[in-house]
């Protein structure tokens, strides 16, 4: 069943004003291939703008291979491109508030389109259309079925099926309501219903029965040869086998457990046990980590206590397949319930015996599940698909596989090529080189040959078929690649856009007009192409999207912080007599200390009604004129100490510059080092005072007593938030503070099953796994934001700086490197401005510590420059097009920000992010002494997903890059329209 999410842009709350108001499923089935096309249009009714994200779960083997769009009144067809540049170029259009249209595989099997805008009282229509290959049912009869568990009515249904070339009659196992008949017209049989308001009560399942067992064969003429696909019914015999005597049982208890149906894997648990009778099960329970719960001596079938233990699972965290392993889990066979999602760890298990995979969730990983089966001997069982009683038939018999084809030297490239399990019903796809040939299909158990079958494929004797045999080719090919996915990643990419198929790494994208196709250089659909091909030829250069790096900016970059590090920053602080008297005014100059105290003032407000996150122009425009109002004040803060040159004062003056190549040893990147001391005034550490946040939700109220009373509470209250990821934030957070550490991660974990492929969730994750320690976690969740990311600089940088948090300098360095080596396009590169600075400074970093265990040699010399400071603060956040501020007040009760970016005393603020993710940075050469402050300012975000409010991390330095460095990590919440200053920590030099 397709979910339809929609939140409001200005609150980020869930919204139910948009409804499905138009419905209209076509299904055509020939042979044992059913296509489906689902005309869906939904119906904003609201006076606001909303976006929608409409996600399709799909049966195992099942791919998207059509998505179209209504542009301007008419539907557009979406063409296939690469999954990181669809996601860019979706979001930088987007931003221009136009009509794009992405469809795109997420995790596991699951299949997810963003609608954007949905117009306030108007309506957006959109038509999915995937091939389904059909299987057996346990009565000899294809299958196919359709959900239409809808939980509302529609105003207008349609559902139309046409079964083609059928010598017996369909038989219909479900319907919709008694309206629905299958009427006959020759071979063929359709049938129709059309309503409104109407709420199905049940879906459509059609079974298809097979009168006898001849081979089937389709053909469609190719550029060169044919592609074919041949359907055979081979009988197979029924060769029981085993269970071992030593079974290890594997329930995944994460969060997304509540998704699966386990009664019936509980039946299938008893049925097996019941069969085997005396037997020791051994029971790990897997979330985010691994526990080994227990070894139950099963006697005659009875496993109540085991069963008891089952019944009541606490399903919660994320899922780490990483954490079990052969060392600390033994058996002689494994059974292993689970969805296949590794969300918060590798996907692989280190267990060498056979493991039985079962699934009975609808948003699942099947290539994950049937590679841990295959790879270990093992079966896979998809427990929606089947019965229990099948599934338990299937597990207990070694069953008949496909072994291979003999004399079939005229055909290529067929799939399956492996050996597959085969239960009544083998399909085979492939190309045929000319027009006609013969070869052998071989069945048998293991690896004897016990059956074969003759096919003919004759092109002028079988009629060309009506549906798509290369895309149901190109798609068994794709499903088998898919289950080694790394090793066929970039034959994956090829075929699936050739075929038009979404995959992990292809999506589907419509846009608006042919500028756009043009601009970011993908070819569009029929209806455009010849327009797009004319113009390309004359005008390709002047369209496509301008690529750039931030090489050259960083060196420029690296001349600018060198020149500001070597500045001896002199402050002078005034004092005041005994009797302070005014001083008159003589000129304009003069009277500019009167307003001296907006330099450390917060920053005025924004004008009422301005929206959040604006456009860096009109930001540029806001700072520009702060600026010369600070110009004014400067000067007339020079001049106002001239005056007081002679007066008998006590100065801070900063006279003291540090070596720049003192925090460097050995030779890096062929230059030689001296190795000189650093000198400072102060060699005491200021210690780092930093909040602690707590949460006013109320929610958090029912968190009282120990913390087995408090979990129990949080587990009481999860239904009513379950998709709220503030509430596992908040919950997490407090049971940090009580110091169990071991609650606190599994809730935090949870927020990693909350929803697939959302980088803003694994953002928000990163921070707290940084902030606590939890290094390991944190490369793998800023991995799979890059994997998801690539375009942005900041993925680079999450990763690399996860890497150094774990110790892995090298591997952090190369990734802090690439982010000043990787291709932007122009919007993204202006949004990014500036980040080339923070990039420096940590880039240094790493090596000023580190430098004689790194190979520099990659790295262009003139980016290494050593820049020690006394304090630096780096601030980032989680959600693109958000407007967020870093404030510094130092002693002197200046303020540093986005207004005032270099303060008296020799502070720097880098540049300002007004949307993306920042970072902001500030650092100051030489402290004086007192207090610092540090603030965050919150402007707004223009996101509107399910990922709760925007959330900030803080890294705050002192000493950084001296060899003396020590750092403290704070993760903060934005609340909404907090512009007053949101307070990070504070520390004192002395």
């Amino acid at each position: 069943m397709p979910v339809l999410k929609v939140q409001r842009a200005e609150s980020n709350q869930q919204n139910d004003a948009v409804k499905l108001k138009k419905l209209n499923i076509d299904v055509q089935i020939t042979g044992n291939i059913a296509t489906t096309v689902m005309t869906m249009t939904f119906y904003n009714n609201s006076n606001r703008i909303l976006e929608g994200e409409l996600t399709f779960p799909m049966p195992e083997g099942v791919s998207i291979s059509r998505y179209a769009l209504d542009i301007n009144g008419k539907m557009r067809e979406a063409v296939p491109v690469e999954k990181a540049k669809a996601t860019e170029v979706f979001e930088s259009i987007e931003r221009r508030r136009v009509d794009p249209g992405l469809l795109e595989k997420v995790e596991g099997n699951n299949f997810r389109t963003r609608i954007y805008p949905m117009p306030a009282n108007g309506s957006r229509t959109i038509i999915v259309g995937y091939e389904e290959e059909l299987n057996f049912n346990n009565a000899n009869a294809l299958t196919y079925h359709l959900p239409l568990d809808y939980n509302q009515p529609i105003e207008t249904f349609a559902l139309k099926t046409t079964v083609f070339e059928s010598i017996l009659k369909p038989e219909l196992g479900e319907q919709p309501d008694g309206s629905f008949n299958l009427k006959v017209n020759g071979n063929t049989y359709v049938g129709e219903i059309n309503k409104t308001d109407y709420q199905p009560k049940k879906g459509l399942t059609i079974n298809l029965p097979k009168r006898n067992n001849l081979p089937e064969v389709q053909m469609q003429k190719a550029s060169n040869g044919y592609y074919f696909l041949v359907n055979v019914f081979p009988k197979s015999e029924s060769r029981p086998r085993q269970w071992s005597n030593q079974i290890g049982l594997i329930w995944d208890t994460s969060l997304s457990g509540l998704q699966r149906d386990t009664k019936k894997e509980l039946e299938l648990l008893d049925l097996i046990i019941k069969q085997k009778q005396n037997l020791t099960i051994q029971l790990g329970l897997l979330n985010n980590g691994f526990k080994n719960s227990g070894t139950f001596i099963i006697s005659k079938g009875n496993w109540d206590d085991l069963k008891k233990k089952l019944e009541n699972i606490v399903y919660d965290g994320g899922t780490n397949f990483g954490s079990v392993n052969a060392q600390s889990f033994q058996a002689d066979e494994y059974i292993f319930f689970s969805d296949g999602l590794s969300t918060f760890g590798r996907n692989s298990i280190a267990l060498y015996k056979p493991v039985n995979t079962i699934n009975t969730s609808l948003k699942a990983d099947y290539s994950t599940l049937k590679y841990i089966s295959l790879q270990t001997g093992g079966q896979f069982v998809n427990l929606n698909a089947i019965s229990t009683n099948d599934a338990f038939k299937q597990l207990g018999q070694e069953n008949l596989q496909f072994l291979g084809i003999k004399n079939g030297s005229d055909v290529r490239q067929t799939y399956p090529s492996m050996h597959v399990k085969v239960n009544g019903h083998f399909s085979l796809a492939g190309i045929l080189n000319g027009l006609n040939t013969d070869f052998v299909l071989q069945f048998g158990y293991g690896n004897s040959i016990t059956s074969e079958q003759h096919i003919q494929l004759n092109a002028t004797e079988h009629a060309l078929s009506s549906i798509d045999v290369s895309r149901v080719w190109a798609q068994k090919k794709i499903s088998e690649m898919d289950i080694q996915y790394e090793a066929n990643k970039a034959d994956i990419s090829v075929l699936s856009k050739q075929f038009g198929i979404v995959t992990r790494n292809t999506s589907l994208i419509v846009l608006e007009n042919l500028d756009d196709y043009l601009r970011y250089d993908i070819a569009p659909p029929a209806e455009l192409r010849q327009a797009y091909d004319a113009v390309l030829k004359q005008r390709r250069v002047d369209f496509q999207e301008r690529k750039t790096e931030l090489l050259n900016a960083a060196v420029t970059m690296t001349k600018d912080l060198k020149t500001w590090w070597n500045t001896d920053f002199s402050y002078k602080e005034p004092i005041k007599s005994k009797n302070d008297y005014p001083i008159p005014v003589r000129d304009a100059i003069d009277a500019a200390p009167v307003v001296t105290q907006n330099i450390s003032a917060t920053p005025p407000p924004r004008p009422a009604g301005t929206p959040p996150a604006p456009p860096r122009v009109e930001r540029a425009k806001e700072s520009e004129a702060k600026g010369q109002l600070n110009e004014v004040v400067v000067v007339a803060y020079a001049a106002q100490a001239k005056r007081m040159e002679t007066a008998s004062a006590t100065t801070i003056v900063r006279s003291q510059s540090i070596s720049a190549n003192s925090a460097l040893q050995g030779r890096v990147a062929g230059v030689s080092i001296q190795n000189k001391s650093t000198t400072t005034n102060v060699e005491t550490q200021p210690t780092i005072v930093i909040p602690e946040f707590k949460s006013d939700k109320d929610y958090m109220k029912n968190l009282v007593g120990n913390p087995d009373s408090a979990y129990r509470a949080y587990i009481k209250m999860r239904p009513n938030y379950k998709t709220t990821p503030m509430f596992y934030f908040d919950v997490a957070n407090w049971f940090y503070q009580q110091k169990d550490s071991v609650r606190a991660l599994t809730i935090l974990s949870s927020i990693a099953d909350l929803d697939l492929e959302n980088a803003d969730l694994y953002k928000t994750l990163s921070y707290k796994l940084k902030q606590t320690g939890n290094y390991d976690s944190e490369i793998f969740i800023t991995e799979k934001v890059l994997q998801w990311r690539p375009m942005d600089a900041q993925s680079y940088r999450d990763y690399a700086l996860a890497l150094a948090d774990a110790g892995q300098y090298q591997k952090a360095l190369n990734n802090l490197y690439k982010v000043l080596t990787q291709s932007y396009n122009s919007q993204i590169a202006d949004r990014d401005q500036g980040i080339e600075e923070i990039i420096i400074s940590e880039i240094n970093n790493l090596i000023a510590k580190y430098g004689s265990k790194l190979n520099t040699k990659g790295i262009d010399k003139r980016l290494i420059q050593p820049l020690p400071v006394d304090v630096r603060v780096v601030l980032n956040w989680n959600k693109n097009d958000t407007d967020i501020d870093l404030w510094l007040t130092d002693p002197t009760g200046e303020k540093g920000y986005y207004g005032n970016p270099k303060t008296k005393i020799g502070g720097r603020i880098s540049n300002d992010f007004t949307s993306g993710y920042g970072p902001e940075q500030f650092m100051l050469k030489k402290a004086m002494k007192g207090k610092y402050k540090i603030e965050v300012n919150y402007y707004g975000d223009r996101q509107i997903n399910i990922s709760g409010p925007t959330t900030v991390t803080a890294e705050i330095y002192t000493r950084y890059a001296t060899g003396k460095q020590q750092r403290k990590v704070i993760v903060l919440p934005m609340a909404a329209d907090n512009r007053s200053g949101n307070l990070v920590g504070e520390f004192n030099f002395n």
